[in-house]
């Protein structure tokens, strides 16, 4: 997954901005072993915090394997790989925390993620 830049990424992209409005939310990302924390605050996104966390405080977390998300970030996944959904279904990633909030900001954090992908 190809963390190095994100929120530079994330920040220029004029498509998040639009979805991102005055989106403020703080999600964990756990892949295998490896955890990182996607903050956005009034649609700007903070540096990608890197874990291990010891008490990690976010609104909502997706915990999956690492070979799952690798799946997940390749630069053209397979059907049912290139959505959370389709991990979710499998029950291959799970969401924990507030889903209330994870719904709300869903098409943002979507948009987000596929910003991990690597370039075709």
């Amino acid at each position: 997954m190809n963390w190095e830049g994100l929120e530079d990424r994330v920040n220029r992209d004029r498509l998040i901005a639009r979805f991102a409005g005055g989106a403020s939310f703080r999600c964990l990302v756990r892949s295998g072993a490896d955890e990182r924390e996607i903050r956005l605050t009034d649609g700007r996104m903070a540096p990608v915090a890197r874990g291990p966390f010891v008490m990690p405080q976010s609104d909502f977390a997706l915990t999956g394997a690492a070979e799952a998300w690798h799946r997940f970030a390749r630069p053209r996944p397979a059907p049912g790989d290139q959505d959370l959904f389709g991990f979710f279904r499998r029950g291959e990633i799970a969401l924990a925390g507030d889903t209330r909030k994870f719904y709300a900001h869903l098409l943002c954090l979507k948009l987000i993620l596929e910003q991990l992908r690597a370039e075709a």
